[in-house]
Order: structure tokens, then C-alpha cells, then sequence
């Protein structure tokens, strides 16, 4: 027998309960867990900032996301002040977990010390906000090789333990360049404006804790206004991005 309370209809958290019983009575029960969640939307971008925060940048930006009423997705590590990891929740972004050292020798080296790493943040996170975030974003990606380099295959592992243990894990579909040490403001401007669409989401890897990124990102939200984008940040109830792993 299968029995499920399923509504595909309704963003939550469902059980898939499967009874098989054989020819001796012998009865075995199995529960799955199963997630509905909301689909990201077309001709939408989702700004999402990595690496920070940190003094100079993310607060510049903070006030420009402020000024143009943007809200955006914030995956932190201990970097920065207390201040910036408080005014990005209390000015209605989405705070997600990006390790607290960034550290890929440290990280990647076994799945104790991803996690162990990941919690320093999360505690941090919820010790000066209260929030107790389940968003996470790899360094990286899911889909980074360096791993390989640290531990063989840990990636296909993580990418699954972090499901397993309530995280819900976030890549990309635009990398905005921006951590190329050949990236400026203008070209920094071009690369996100031309790899906009209004037929898909519009998730883009961006890092707060650059100094170009900060002075480009008003005119990338001026653009995407004048060309009938929204924007919108990332929470618990949308699915996941995922890319490929390749370790």
C-alpha cells in the first residue's frame, strides 16, 4: 500500500509512507520525506551575494538594494562586522550560509569539517539575528573540481548530506564574473545586462565583498527596471538550483 498526504499544490513538507506485507504476514513500513516547493519564476532576477560581508562594500550595497527596493539573498561567512549580518536581516534580505573560512583545504577535506565549518556561521547567524537559516550556498558551487583536489568524490557527497540534514543548497544560472581579477565596473555592467532573459529565472553569482561590484550594481538595477525585470530573493519555500557535480 502507498499513502501520501501530497498537495503539489502547497508549498510544505509531505510524507510518502509505503506498507508491503508478504506471504507469511510479515509487514515492513518505509516513510519518505517529500518537498513541495515553489517554482523560481521567469523574467525574475534573484541577486545573490557571496563571500562577505564585509566593511565598504556590503554596506554600500545594502543602501543601494535600500534606495531602489530590492530585496536580495546574502550567503555569509565570519567575515565583517556583527552590524552588516544584522542590518541584512533586519532590512528583509535572505541570509544563507556560505562556510565561515572559505577555506577549500579545510572545507573539503572531510564531511566533519564542512560541517563543522557551516555551523560556525550558522550560530553566528542566529546568535546576533534569531534566524535560523537552512540556506547554503557551496564555495564553489556544487559542481567545483578543487574539491578533488582535498578529497575524492566528497561533493556527490555533501550535495546529499546537506538534503539529509535540513539544508537546502543554492548554485547559480549567470555568473556575473566578478571574481575575475580582470573584471571592472563597465565590464562587470555588461556581462550580468547581456546575460539577462526574460524567459528564465535569473539567478546570478555575485560577490559583495568587490569593490566594482558595488559601484556597477546600481546601474544593473537601473537596467533590469527599465527592461521590465523584478526581482526577488530566495527563501526556504523555492527549490533548488542545482548544477552538476563533477566531484
Amino acid at each position: 500500500d502507498i499513502t501520501n498526504n501530497i498537495d503539489t499544490s502547497k508549498v510544505g513538507d509531505y510524507e510518502v509512507k509505503y506498507k508491503v506485507k508478504d506471504n507469511g504476514n510479515n509487514e515492513s513500513l518505509i516513510t519518505r520525506k517529500v518537498k513541495v516547493r515553489n517554482n523560481l519564476e521567469p523574467n525574475t532576477i534573484y541577486l545573490t551575494f557571496d563571500d562577505g560581508p564585509r566593511d565598504g562594500t556590503t554596506d554600500v550595497i545594502l543602501d543601494v538594494l535600500k534606495e531602489k527596493g530590492v530585496k536580495a539573498t546574502f550567503f555569509v561567512t565570519n567575515n565583517g562586522s556583527d552590524e552588516l549580518i544584522k542590518r541584512i536581516v533586519d532590512e528583509g534580505h535572505s541570509i544563507g550560509i556560505h562556510t565561515a573560512s572559505h577555506k577549500y583545504d579545510i572545507i573539503y577535506a572531510s564531511v566533519d569539517n564542512y560541517f563543522n565549518d557551516l555551523e560556525l556561521v550558522k550560530q553566528r547567524i542566529y546568535n546576533l539575528t534569531g534566524v535560523e537559516t537552512n540556506l547554503i550556498r557551496f564555495p564553489g558551487g556544487s559542481s567545483n573540481t578543487i574539491s578533488r583536489k582535498y578529497s575524492e568524490g566528497i561533493m556527490s557527497t555533501l550535495t546529499e548530506e546537506v538534503l539529509n540534514r535540513g539544508y537546502q543548497y543554492y548554485d547559480w544560472n549567470i555568473e556575473s564574473g566578478d571574481s575575475s581579477f580582470a573584471m571592472n565596473e563597465r565590464k562587470l555592467y555588461n556581462s550580468v545586462t547581456s546575460s539577462l532573459s526574460h524567459d528564465k529565472y535569473n539567478v546570478i553569482l555575485m560577490h559583495d565583498t568587490k569593490t566594482y561590484t558595488r559601484d556597477a550594481l546600481s546601474a544593473i538595477i537601473d537596467y533590469a527596471y527599465s527592461n521590465g525585470y523584478k526581482f526577488s530573493a530566495i527563501t526556504s519555500n523555492d527549490m533548488l538550483i542545482r548544477q552538476k557535480v563533477n566531484n
